[in-house]
């Protein structure tokens, strides 16, 4: 009698492992939700980071004001946007490495599944995410291709204008100024599409309803 109480009580806490790890599953999907928003953070910081380097650039035009001031804070400025934008990659790097893993984790999970209606509707679920993955990666892609010469661009400045700073000199940079308002504005337009993306990701994802903004 002793023996296959043993052996049941075996057998009981054998099937009790499946139930543990799929009660581990929310831990998982809030864990990456909010390594998502993190990175949606992120980016919005560099976003208004942004502004600020633009303003900057553009307040080294206006005639009030010191042009020595303006131009270190401009330099500065460009240099918290360089800071940013490497944090905001890592931020993504974590991000995309974690939502890739759990989905991963999803598609192997289902195979556990036996009733056909759960396992069907449970391989809906996950491919409704498809889309929603790459509308982030779409806009961040274009984000990302104009944000590399933007940057470059104002790198560039920093150095043509501390060479001879006067008057003249940023007013012969008037039109590479003008490309990099365009350009950030881009940038910014490309970043508010993929935060919208990443919201509703971290929103589908994360259990117990939408994700907090």
């Amino acid at each position: 009698m002793f023996v296959r109480s043993k052996h049941t009580l075996a057998l009981t806490l054998l099937l009790a492992v499946p139930a543990l790890a799929l009660a581990a599953a929310p831990d998982k999907a809030e864990k990456v939700a909010a390594g998502m928003l993190k990175f949606d953070q992120a980016l919005g910081a560099a976003s208004a980071q942004i502004d600020l380097t633009l303003n900057a650039m553009n307040a080294m035009t206006k005639t009030d004001g010191s042009l020595v001031d303006n131009y270190k804070t401009f330099t500065k400025e460009v240099e918290n946007l360089d800071k940013m934008a490497q944090k905001a990659k890592g931020n993504s790097e974590k991000a995309n490495a974690a939502r890739d893993e759990y989905l991963k984790q999803w598609q192997a999970s289902q195979a556990n599944i036996q009733n056909a209606q759960l396992k069907a509707a449970s391989e809906a679920r996950r491919a409704e995410l498809g889309p929603k993955i790459e509308a982030i990666k779409s806009s961040l892609a274009s984000a990302s291709a104009t944000f590399k010469p933007f940057m470059q661009d104002l790198k560039d400045l920093t150095v043509f204008l501390g060479n001879s700073l006067n008057a003249a000199t940023v007013a012969s940079a008037s039109d590479m100024m003008t490309k990099c308002n365009t350009d950030g504005a881009s940038v910014k337009a490309d970043i508010a599409k993929g935060s919208a993306a990443l919201k509703d990701l971290a929103g589908s994802i994360q259990p117990g309803g939408p994700a907090k903004k």
